[in-house]
C-alpha cells in the first residue's frame, strides 16, 4: 500500500497575482496553504502561476508589523473618534503609527464602499421615509 495523502482543506482564498489567469477567481483556482511568515499570517502558493501570498493580502494588515489584536484595537479607538493621542496613550504605540492604520482604515473602507454600494435601487421603505420628511418640511 502506498502513503495515502490527507485531502485538502477548501479555501476561500484566491490568487492575488494580477498575471494569473485565476487571479481572484474561484473556479478552477489551486491554492495551497503553505505555512505561516514571521508575524503569524497564513501563506498560500497558487498552483498555476507559482506565486506565494498571505492570507492579509489587500486589507490594512498587509505588510503590517503589529500583531492582528493591537490593530483590532486601532480599529475600535478609531470607531469611537477616540483622539490620535489617546489612542497612543491607551495601546502603546506611537501616534505616527495610529496615524497610519487610521489611513489604512479608511483608504480600505472607501474601497470597500465603492466595491458595495453600486447600482442600488431604493425601495418602498426609503421612499416613504423621504415623504415622511417633505411632509414635515411643509407643515412648518
Amino acid at each position: 500500500m502506498g502513503i495515502m495523502s490527507r485531502p485538502r482543506e477548501a479555501t476561500t482564498i484566491t490568487c492575488q497575482n494580477p498575471d494569473c489567469q485565476y487571479y481572484l477567481t474561484e473556479a478552477g483556482k489551486d491554492v495551497l496553504k503553505n505555512g505561516r511568515n514571521c508575524t503569524g499570517n497564513q501563506q498560500y502558493l497558487c498552483k498555476h502561476c507559482g506565486k506565494y501570498f498571505i492570507e492579509t493580502k489587500n486589507t490594512p494588515l498587509y505588510n503590517s508589523r503589529l500583531d492582528r489584536s493591537s490593530v483590532e484595537l486601532i480599529c475600535k479607538h478609531n470607531m469611537e473618534k477616540t483622539s490620535i493621542r489617546g489612542v497612543e496613550r491607551v495601546t502603546g504605540h506611537h501616534r505616527d503609527t495610529v496615524s497610519r492604520y487610521y489611513h489604512l482604515i479608511g483608504e480600505h473602507a472607501e474601497i470597500l464602499n465603492e466595491y458595495y454600494l453600486r447600482n442600488i435601487a431604493s425601495g418602498q421603505v426609503e421612499l416613504d421615509e423621504i415623504w415622511t420628511f417633505v411632509q414635515k418640511k411643509q407643515k412648518l
